[in-house]
């Protein structure tokens, strides 16, 4: 159902879920090593992200939002 949604908002969700799973291994890897140009690379596809995130409209955005907080029902 993420079709409906503009791409920003499916890239956003996308880069999301992919930087949280690595945090996630970061932080159970203790003998992990991150190169600091990975890490950079990291922050500012975040950050590019998130402007682009900003620039679809709200009302779009709530919905998104909305849509992966909610389980839909079949009642």
């Amino acid at each position: 159902m993420l079709a409906a949604f503009p791409l920003e908002l499916r890239r956003f969700a996308d880069l999301f879920a992919t930087l949280q799973k690595a945090r996630q291994e970061a932080d159970y890897a203790l003998d992990g090593k991150y190169e600091k140009a990975g890490v950079r690379a990291a922050i500012d596809a975040v950050e590019d992200a998130i402007v682009a995130f900003e620039r679809v409209n709200s009302r779009q955005r709530r919905s998104f939002v909305a849509h992966l907080l909610f389980k839909r029902r079949s009642w």
